[in-house]
């Protein structure tokens, strides 16, 4: 058993897809034979915060538009770490009991606190502030994951806003705007990238006209900019560029610790700087 629920689009052809979710992972496969564009929200959880989530789920049609909001039902919910162990002292939970610290590099496991009631990987701990798993119960794994599963027809353009969510996109894309507080970008080729991310790396096979892209912790590797203005920073990480004979304009790489790479770049206005790494 689990819970999912799947939306596939009224309008022929291609799309633009503004997708919000909070937690798990996001999958975009870009099918060039597909006339329907088609979204699957899913995860193993039954019940819980997770499940409500994916139950909750808000699509609006206009058009040649396609929004779908995962509402973000897991209430002080973070992404934890391999096993939570559980103590039961004397029946009853109070949140001095507990201490979890989300180091922005978590993954696997998903621990929601909601009220008196905590759900750790869609199972029920704790109900009404009383512990109702065993002492000692290890709860691991990813039931209470969510994962969006995309179909886009070609020529189709995506928006993705998450907190904690690894995106992956499979195929070429007219646009992609990316915001997430924790996570990474994979991408094939997209003719206009916007991309910001506080936690997470940004990995483009090519940007063919507009690049915008900044992270704070985490790489940016562009495999070919064929654009005409582009923009890439990092606080924390090293930035990769690789320039075709196609671009122009002026190209900025940016980062405060980590080292900067451009190739092919000797025809462009290239801007850079780095404050801890090297430039080459």
């Amino acid at each position: 058993m689990s819970s999912e629920k799947i939306h596939i689009m009224t309008t022929a052809g291609a799309i633009e897809l503004d997708l919000s979710v909070s937690n798990g992972a996001v999958n975009v496969t870009v099918d060039p034979k597909a006339v329907y564009a088609r979204v699957r929200v899913h995860t193993a959880a039954t019940e819980g915060p997770v499940a409500d989530a994916v139950n909750d789920m808000k699509v609006t049609e206009r058009g040649d538009k396609l929004t779908v909001s995962v509402p973000d039902d897991m209430v002080g919910g973070i992404n934890g770490t391999g096993i939570t162990q559980i103590f039961n002292s004397g029946g009853r939970y109070g949140s001095s009991s507990y201490s979890i610290v989300n180091t922005s590099s978590m993954t696997g496991s998903v621990v929601a606190n909601s009220g008196r009631d905590v759900w750790v990987d869609g199972r029920q701990i704790v109900k009404d502030g009383t512990v109702i798993a065993a002492q000692g119960t290890a709860v691991s794994g990813g039931a209470g994951t969510i994962t969006v599963d995309v179909i886009l027809p070609a020529g189709s353009s995506l928006a993705v806003r998450t907190k904690n969510a690894e995106t992956t996109v499979r195929g070429d894309l007219e646009s992609i705007r990316f915001d997430a507080r924790n996570g990474s970008l994979q991408a094939g080729s997209v003719k206009v990238l916007e991309a910001e991310t506080h936690n997470g790396s940004v990995l483009v096979d090519s940007v063919d006209t507009e690049l915008e892209t900044s992270t704070h912790n985490g790489s940016i590797t562009i495999g070919a900019y064929n654009g005409r203005r582009g923009s890439a920073r990092t606080h924390n990480g090293d930035v990769t560029i690789s320039a075709t004979p196609t671009s122009s304009g002026r190209l900025a790489a940016r980062t405060h610790n980590g080292n900067i790479r451009v190739r092919g770049a000797g025809h462009l206005d290239l801007k850079t700087s780095t404050h801890n790494g090297r430039v080459w």
